[in-house]
C-alpha cells in the first residue's frame, strides 16, 4: 500500500476483523467438519448452532433487563421512600399500618437524592465488572498479542491506538449486555419512555470508551512489565475481582434490603461527579437544558481521561510492544530439594499419582484454580453477607430447601469447571495417558473422585455454617443435606463422562476444543436434580436420585466405549447394547403409553379403564420392541438380548423356580400389609362381576407385562449394567430401577422380583426364563390379592 490508512477507515477495518473473529469463535463451538467418505466418526456440521447462540444471547439480554427492572424497583423502595408511622389520635379499635411516603426529588431531577446515589453506585459497579472481565480474558496471557502484528500495518501509531479504542468499544459485548439494559431502564424510569433505549445506548457507548481506554492502558502496561507466569497469577486475581463486582452489582437487584443500599446512602457526593454519576444525573434531569449540561460534563471528563490514557499509551509503546520472548523460563530444582524429594519417595503418598499430578497442574494454572476453587468460596461468602439481614442460615434448619439448592449449585459449578474439563486440560498431551501403566478408565475415575471430593467441601461448609448459626438440626435438614452430598459424586461422574464427548483436545483451535452443547446439557441435568431437593415425598426424591445415578452409569459406559478412539477421529466404537439404550426404551415405552391413553380418551370418552390400559400397554410395548430391534439390526449391534435359544427347557425350569420364589415373597408381603390394614382398596370390580375386565387384567399382568418389561429392564438395562458392574451391583441397580416405576405400595415385592429375574437371566442368558418368572409372580400376586380383597 502506498498511502496510509485513515483513522476511521482503520477503526472500521479493526472492528470488522474483531467482530468476524468473535463470530467465528462462537461458531467454532457449535460447528464441526462435514464427514468425508469412509470416515464414520468425524463430527458433522451443526445447522442449529447459530440459532442456539442467538437464543442464548436473547436469554442473557432478557435476564439483564429483568435484573435492571428489579434493581430500579428496589432502589426506589429502599432509597426513594421512607416508612411513615400513623399519626396520633387514631380511634380505639383501629390499628393502622405504617405507610411508605415517597421522598421528594432532588433539585433539577426526577429522582430522589438517595436513588441518584444508588443508581450511581450500580452503574459504577457494572462498569468496573465490565473492565475486570475484559482484563481477565485469555488474550492477556497469549503471546500472539494483536499489537505485535498490528504495528506492522501502514498506519501511524496515533491512528492505530485511536482505532484500537473504537474497536474495543464496538466489540465489547459484555458491556452492551450488562450496562445497556440498566441505563435504558433508568432512562425509562426518568420519563423518556420509547426513546430510553437510544439514550441508554448512547450513554453506554460513552462509558465503554472510558472502559476501552483503561483496558488498553492496563493490559499494555502489564504485558510490557510482567512475565507470562506473573500475568497468569494476576489474571486469576482479576477474574476473582470481576466475579465479586458482578455479585455486588446484582445484590441490589436480588433483594430490597441488601447491605449495598446502606453503602449507596452513604456514598460521598464527589462520586456523583464522576462519569458514571454524571451519566445518571444527565438521564435523571428534570429539564433538557440541565440534562445537556450534565451530558457535556460527562463527555468532557471521558475525553480528558481518554486523552491522558492515550498519552500514557504512546509513552508505553515508544520502544515497541514486545518486552520479553514467548518462552517461559523453567526453574531448576536445587540439589537439596531433589535429595529431599528422593528421600520422601519411600513414604506412601496420601493421594494416587494421577490425583497428585492433577493438583500440581491446578497449582500452576492460577487462573483455573481461582475460577474453580476460589470463586465458589467467594460466592458462598457473598451469599452470607448479602443475606445478613434475613440470615438464611437460621431458617435453613426448618426449611433447608433453598440453602440446599444453593449448596448443590456451587458444587455443580465447581464440577463444570473441573471434572468437565479433565480431557480438555490434557490438550495435545492426551496421548501420554495411553502410555502410563493404567487404563484411561482408571485415570479418569481417579480424577472424578478427586473433583468430587473438592466439590463436596462447599456444601459441607454451608451446612456446617447453618448448624452453627442455628444451634440445632432437624430431620428435614439432614435429608436435604443427604440429597446434596449424594448428588455431588453422581454429577462428578456425569461431568467427567460428558467431558469425554464435549472436549476435543486434539483440535488446533482452542475454541473448538469444547462443545458448548454438552455444557448446556450438563447444566440442564443439574437443574433437574434440584427437584430432588424440593420433592414433596420421600418416594419422589428417591426416584429422582436413582434415575440420576442410572444416568451417570449410562454416560460413563458410553464414555468408556469412546476411550480407545479419542486419538483417531476417523474411527468410532462398535455398536453394543448399553444402559442408555434401556433408558431410551423405557422412556419411549412410558411416553407412548401416555400418548395412546390420550388418543383413546379423545376418540372414545366412554372407553373403559381396563380396555384403555390394555391397548396402551400392548401398543406401546410392541412399538418400543419393534423400534429397538430395528435400530439394532440396522446398526449391527452386538449383545442384543434373545428370547429363546439352546437349552430352553432348562432355562424355563430356572424361570419357574425364580417365579415361585418371587411369588412367595409377594404373597407373604400382601398378607402382612393386609393384616396391618395397609392394603389400599381395590380400584377394579370383582372378577365375578365383570369377566371381561378380569380377562383383560389377567392378560395384561400375565402375558403383556412380562414380555415387554423383561425386554427393557432385564435385556437392556440389566444387560447394559452387567457390562460395567459386577453381578451383585448390576442386579441391585436394575431391581431398584424396576421398582421405582411401580406404585410405592408394591416397591418391596417388585424389587424382590427384579432380583430374582435378573439372577435367572444371568444364569440362562435368554429372556424366556425371566418372562416366565415374571408371569408366575404376577399371576400369584393378582390371584391372591383378589382372594383377600372384599
Amino acid at each position: 500500500m502506498s498511502a496510509s490508512v485513515g483513522a476511521w477507515r482503520a477503526a472500521a477495518l479493526l472492528c470488522s476483523l474483531r467482530l468476524r473473529r468473535q463470530l467465528h469463535q462462537i461458531g467454532a463451538m457449535y460447528r464441526f467438519g462435514k464427514p468425508s467418505a469412509g470416515r464414520t466418526a468425524t463430527g458433522r456440521k451443526s445447522s442449529a448452532g447459530g440459532v442456539l447462540a442467538a437464543f442464548i444471547v436473547l436469554v442473557m439480554v432478557g435476564n439483564f433487563i429483568n435484573l435492571s427492572f428489579q434493581g430500579m424497583a428496589h432502589l426506589n423502595k429502599a432509597l426513594g421512600t421512607v416508612l411513615e408511622q400513623p399519626k396520633a389520635g387514631v380511634p380505639p379499635g383501629q390499628h393502622p399500618q405504617p405507610s411508605l411516603r415517597r421522598i421528594a426529588p432532588a433539585p433539577g431531577s426526577v429522582l430522589a437524592p438517595g436513588v441518584i446515589k444508588g443508581a450511581t453506585l450500580e452503574v459504577t459497579l457494572i462498569v468496573l465488572a465490565v473492565l475486570f472481565l475484559a482484563l481477565a480474558s485469555r488474550e492477556i496471557t497469549r503471546p500472539e498479542w494483536d499489537l505485535e502484528w498490528l504495528v506492522t500495518l501502514p498506519m501511524p501509531l496515533s491512528t492505530l491506538l485511536s482505532s484500537r479504542l473504537v474497536e474495543r468499544v464496538v466489540t465489547n459485548a459484555a458491556g452492551f449486555i450488562a450496562l445497556g439494559p440498566f441505563l435504558s431502564i433508568l432512562a425509562w424510569e426518568c420519563g423518556y419512555r420509547w426513546t430510553a433505549p437510544l439514550l441508554g445506548l448512547a450513554t453506554t457507548l460513552a462509558l465503554l470508551l472510558a472502559v476501552a481506554a483503561a483496558q488498553t492502558l492496563v493490559d499494555t502496561g502489564l504485558r510490557l512489565s510482567l512475565s507470562p507466569p506473573r500475568l497468569r497469577n494476576l489474571q486469576a486475581v482479576i477474574s476473582v475481582g470481576g466475579g465479586l463486582m458482578c455479585l455486588l452489582a446484582m445484590a441490589m437487584a436480588l433483594r430490597d434490603d441488601a447491605f449495598m443500599f446502606g453503602f449507596a446512602a452513604a456514598l460521598p457526593e464527589w462520586m456523583t461527579l464522576l462519569p458514571t454519576g454524571l451519566a445518571v444525573r444527565a438521564l435523571a434531569a428534570a429539564r433538557g437544558g440541565p440534562g445537556a449540561l450534565w451530558w457535556v460534563a460527562m463527555a468532557g471528563e471521558i475525553a480528558a481521561f481518554v486523552a491522558v490514557a492515550y498519552a500514557l499509551l504512546v509513552r508505553q509503546l515508544r520502544n515497541g510492544v514486545v518486552a520479553a520472548g514467548a518462552r517461559e523460563a523453567v526453574a531448576r530444582v536445587p540439589g537439596a530439594a531433589r535429595r529431599a524429594a528422593t528421600e520422601t519417595k519411600a513414604r506412601r503418598p496420601l493421594l494416587p499419582a494421577v490425583q497428585r499430578r492433577e493438583l500440581r497442574l491446578l497449582g500452576r494454572d492460577r487462573s483455573f484454580m481461582a475460577q474453580t476453587l476460589l470463586l465458589p468460596a467467594i460466592i458462598v461468602g457473598a451469599q452470607v453477607v448479602l443475606n445478613a439481614r434475613s440470615n438464611i442460615f437460621v431458617g435453613a434448619v426448618t426449611h433447608p430447601e433453598n440453602l440446599a439448592a444453593i449448596a448443590f449449585a456451587l458444587a455443580a459449578y465447581t464440577l463444570m469447571l473441573s471434572a468437565f474439563q479433565t480431557l480438555n486440560t490434557e490438550g495435545q498431551a492426551l496421548w501420554i495417558l495411553y502410555c502410563v501403566p493404567q487404563s484411561l478408565d482408571s485415570v479418569l475415575w481417579q480424577k472424578a473422585r478427586l473433583w468430587a471430593s473438592a466439590a463436596t467441601v462447599y456444601p459441607l461448609l454451608i451446612f456446617a455454617t447453618a448448624i452453627a448459626v442455628a444451634g440445632t438440626v432437624s430431620l428435614r435438614f439432614i435429608g436435604s443435606a443427604a440429597v446434596v452430598l449424594i448428588g455431588v459424586p453422581i454429577f462428578a461422574v456425569i461431568a467427567t463422562a460428558l467431558g469425554v464427548f464435549a472436549c476435543d483436545p486434539l483440535a488446533q483451535e482452542v475454541q473448538r476444543r469444547l462443545r458448548l452443547t454438552y455444557v448446556y446439557l450438563y447444566m440442564t441435568l443439574a437443574s433437574f436434580y434440584v427437584y430432588a431437593v424440593y420433592a414433596s415425598t420421600l418416594w419422589q426424591c428417591a426416584a429422582l436420585m436413582i434415575l440420576t445415578a442410572l444416568l451417570a452409569i449410562a454416560l460413563w459406559q458410553k464414555a468408556r466405549d469412546q476411550f480407545d478412539y479419542l486419538l483417531d477421529p476417523s474411527a468410532s466404537p462398535p455398536a453394543r447394547v448399553s444402559v442408555s439404550d434401556g433408558m431410551i426404551a423405557a422412556l419411549l415405552f412410558f411416553v407412548l403409553q401416555a400418548v395412546v391413553v390420550l388418543i383413546v380418551r379423545t376418540i372414545d370418552h366412554d372407553a373403559g379403564a381396563a380396555t384403555t390400559l390394555w391397548l396402551a400397554f400392548c401398543s406401546a410395548g410392541a412399538v418400543t420392541y419393534g423400534v429397538m430391534r430395528l435400530v439394532y439390526w440396522r446398526a449391527g449391534t452386538a449383545g442384543v438380548p434373545r428370547i429363546v435359544g439352546d437349552g430352553l427347557p432348562r432355562a424355563l425350569l430356572w424361570g419357574a423356580a425364580g417365579g415361585v420364589a418371587a411369588a412367595l415373597a409377594g404373597v407373604a408381603y400382601i398378607a402382612v400389609i393386609a393384616s396391618l390394614d395397609l392394603l389400599p382398596s381395590p380400584q377394579h370390580p370383582s372378577p365375578a362381576a365383570d369377566h371381561t375386565i378380569a380377562i383383560a387384567v389377567a392378560a395384561l399382568t400375565v402375558a403383556a407385562a412380562p414380555l415387554f418389561e423383561e425386554f427393557i429392564f432385564r435385556g437392556l438395562i440389566f444387560g447394559g449394567l452387567r457390562r460395567s458392574l459386577g453381578l451383585a451391583a448390576a442386579t441391585l441397580a436394575s431391581a431398584a430401577i424396576f421398582a421405582i416405576v411401580h406404585p410405592p405400595i408394591s416397591v418391596i415385592p417388585v424389587f424382590v422380583l427384579g432380583v430374582c429375574t435378573a439372577l435367572v437371566y444371568e444364569r440362562t442368558r435368554m429372556l424366556a426364563a425371566p418372562m416366565l418368572a415374571h408371569a408366575i409372580y404376577n399371576a400369584a400376586v393378582v390371584g391372591f390379592q383378589w382372594s383377600v380383597m372384599p
